[in-house]
């Protein structure tokens, strides 16, 4: 490999890793509470809170801590990112909300609060298992 190839084959990885590392933020999404339940008696609130942790479960997010009405569960990938988060529920819904983060890039910026990209993607994404979650258990009953 020529001189050239190999200087140009490096700027080019530099470049693609650089954009990695330099990814922007964007605001951080609060998801509005999701309802699971068509009527209170479709799900009992314990149930919600299986729901959240079994939905949790299948993206690797853990439980940190319990009490009645909320769930506090942490998801860490690759020993990098960590992102905390407090689901408060009850027999007909929940609510996921952001708590603290490691190498998110959590700032608040003129009154907004804004965050890595891939905060939003991972509570989406938890948000969508916990109520497909909850859908099977009601659909048991």
């Amino acid at each position: 490999m020529s001189m050239m190839k190999k200087m140009m084959a490096g700027l080019a990885l530099a470049l693609v890793f650089g954009a990695a590392q330099a990814r922007s933020t964007v605001a951080l999404v609060e998801p509005e509470r999701v309802a699971v339940a068509a009527t209170p008696e479709s799900l009992t609130a314990d149930q919600v809170k299986q729901a959240i942790v079994r939905g949790g479960a299948k993206y690797d997010w853990t439980v940190v801590r319990e009490e009645a009405g909320k769930v506090q569960l942490k998801y860490v990938k690759q020993n990098k990112h960590e992102v905390v988060v407090d689901i408060s529920y009850d027999a007909t819904g929940f609510q996921v909300r952001y708590v603290n983060s490691i190498n998110m890039k959590y700032e608040v910026v003129n009154g907004t609060a804004m965050i890595h990209p891939f905060y939003n993607t991972w509570v989406a994404n938890l948000s969508r298992a916990i109520s497909t979650e909850a859908t099977a258990l009601a659909a048991t009953k």
